[in-house]
């Protein structure tokens, strides 16, 4: 069966949970014309760079270990429909070089479920004999997802007087690797009737941040802000459509709060097909 055409705007579909994401997050997200598309894209080139903690240049301690837990919930796919459901654990290790420059390294692993929307596959291709529409039948409902790897980075950081640090320019990376139900799924979707399917288990990125980060005057608590945008290191394309095809990208926004050694995180991220609300905390060792 050849994919000639989508759905149309004025159809109704179904409502993700991702339409819960802040309106200023959601105009980047929707890249697609008027009509949908199926893009199956894996995950874990937004949820691999997670938030890092790292201790101020003020602080005594220039080395510190950290455990994070968090959940992400978002959507993926045109218009959010399918929902993604990620649970994430990480170690990671922060240590300051120098007088301004801090880094890290980290290890992480992910599981979780992606539920295929029910409205997946649907075209505009009728059979001549019955007038009926053409259903590819392909997997449909929530789907094991699983991801393990590392991260690094390095940020050039300087003080704003006493009660504020700029860490002014960062790099970030990430490796991971992906397992599980949804990326069988994705191998087994054939382009003649889907625009994209990230075919791909090793996921690579980079990306660059900015972030600042408030200390009042009681030392066990301080607060901040860090955007941070990067891509996938390959690009994703349709190999009987090449029309079809795009570079997967992140941006993220993190606000994180710390009250003595625990650090609460929310991050609002953002992507081309993709957007999630991730809450988690770390703790410092």
């Amino acid at each position: 069966m050849q994919r000639t055409g989508r759905f149309y705007c004025q159809m109704s579909m179904k409502i993700s949970t991702a339409a819960l994401l802040p309106a200023f997050i959601l105009p980047i997200l929707f890249l697609s014309s008027c009509t949908t598309r199926d893009i199956f894209r894996s995950p874990y080139t937004n949820q691999q760079n997670s938030y890092h903690v790292m201790p101020l240049l003020s602080d005594e301690k220039k080395t510190a270990n950290y455990l994070t837990a968090s959940a992400t919930l978002g959507g993926s796919n045109d218009y959010l429909t399918d929902e993604v459901y990620i649970f994430q654990g990480k170690w990671h290790v922060s240590h300051q070089f120098g007088s301004r420059i801090q880094g890290y390294f980290g290890l992480h692993g992910s599981a979780g479920l992606y539920d295929i929307s029910s409205n997946a596959y649907s075209t505009n291709d009728y059979d001549p004999a019955t007038g009926q529409p053409i259903e590819f039948n392909g997997p449909k409902g929530n789907k094991f997802t699983g991801s393990f790897g590392s991260t690094a980075g390095l940020a050039v950081v300087i003080p704003l007087g006493n009660r504020a640090e700029w860490r002014v320019f960062g790099l970030e990376s990430s490796i991971g690797r992906e397992w599980g139900d949804y990326y069988k799924a994705r191998r087994s979707l054939p382009d003649s009737v889907i625009d994209i399917a990230d075919r791909r288990n090793t996921h690579l990125t980079l990306g660059g941040f900015t972030e600042w980060v408030f200390k009042p005057r009681n030392p066990d608590i301080r607060f901040g802000y860090q955007l941070a945008i990067g891509s996938s290191l390959h690009r994703l394309r349709n190999d009987v459509n090449g029309f079809y095809n795009f570079t997967p990208f992140y941006i993220n926004n993190t606000f994180h709060f710390t009250v003595r050694r625990t650090t609460g995180i929310i991050r609002f991220a953002a992507g081309n097909y993709f957007g999630a609300v991730q809450t988690g905390f770390s703790y410092r060792l």
